[in-house]
Parts: structure tokens; C-alpha cells; sequence
């Protein structure tokens, strides 16, 4: 667990304590519980090299599925920058005048903004200081992703993939 748990935050050292209890356990506790696939065998199928049975592994739907927050669309007309903020680790837009400043906890939550926000996004750098580069990247490039694959509230994924 030292090579996946490089942090000094004690909440990240306690995360991996129950992790490795959880497998001596035999995974008792849902919440923890990782997903295992089963196999299933491919009817008909052969593998020509072996000459046995081909198979697939299946996946169970996830059991919790975590909404994304509902956005407000086209509102980033009078956005002035945003940056990342080091002291709450979230994404920040500042806008022009006297509306309240928007803040970005996860950069997934872009995906929930209209074409014309994640144009405005792409078009404006993110402001970091050097220590956050790697976290306040992730906003941007997820920014850029859905610019350029299309990918916003409207768009059907179906279509994109």
C-alpha cells in the first residue's frame, strides 16, 4: 500500500488501514467491497490455438450511482477567469460584476454544462500556483475534452462513441 499511498493526510493512511482489513476480512463490508467479474462461457465458441472454450468476463451494474449536479446553462457569458484555489481544491469562476463566483469541485461536473460554457472555458486559461499544476490541469484538459469531442448537457454520447 506505500506505493498507492503517497500522501502525508492521515484520512488517505486510515482509507488504506481499512482496505487492507477489509481483504483479511473477505470483504464483509459493502462499501468496500470491490467489483469482481464473473465469467461466462461464450456458446459455440472456440478458442483455435487452445481448441477450449472462449469466455467474457461480465460486470454487475454499480450499486450506487452518484447523480451529477444540476448546472445552470449559458451562464458563463460575463465569466472574467478561473482558477484553481489551493486552500478548498476546487475549480473557481470569477465573474464580472457583482455575480456570485462558482466554484468546481470535480472537473466530471463540466460535462453538465452547455456548448457554449465549455467554449467559454476552453477559450480561458486556468489560473494555478505551481504546487497545484497537476490538479488544476485536470479541470482544463477536461475542458478541453468535451470541447472537442462535443460532449456537453445537450449532446447524446451514443453518437460520439
Amino acid at each position: 500500500m506505500e506505493i498507492i499511498n503517497r500522501s502525508n493526510y492521515f484520512g488517505a493512511t486510515l482509507f488504506a488501514r481499512k482496505l487492507k482489513f477489509e481483504r483479511k476480512k473477505g470483504w464483509k463490508d459493502e462499501l468496500y467491497k470491490p467489483q469482481f467479474p464473473v465469467y461466462q462461457q461464450i456458446k459455440f465458441t472456440l478458442d483455435p490455438l487452445t481448441n477450449t472454450a472462449r469466455y467474457k468476463l461480465i460486470y454487475h451494474p454499480a450499486k450506487v450511482k452518484i447523480p451529477l449536479i444540476p448546472m445552470e446553462q449559458n451562464s458563463l457569458d460575463d465569466v472574467a477567469l478561473w482558477c484553481y484555489d489551493s486552500d478548498t481544491h476546487e475549480a473557481v469562476i470569477i465573474f464580472k460584476g457583482d455575480k456570485e463566483n462558482f466554484c468546481m469541485l470535480d472537473p466530471m461536473w463540466i460535462v453538465n454544462m452547455s456548448a457554449n460554457d465549455i467554449d467559454k472555458l476552453f477559450r480561458h486559461d486556468i489560473f494555478y500556483e505551481d504546487k497545484d499544476a497537476h490538479q488544476a490541469l485536470r479541470f482544463q484538459r477536461f475542458a478541453c475534452f468535451c470541447y472537442y469531442r462535443g460532449i456537453h448537457t445537450g449532446s447524446s454520447w451514443s453518437l460520439k462513441h
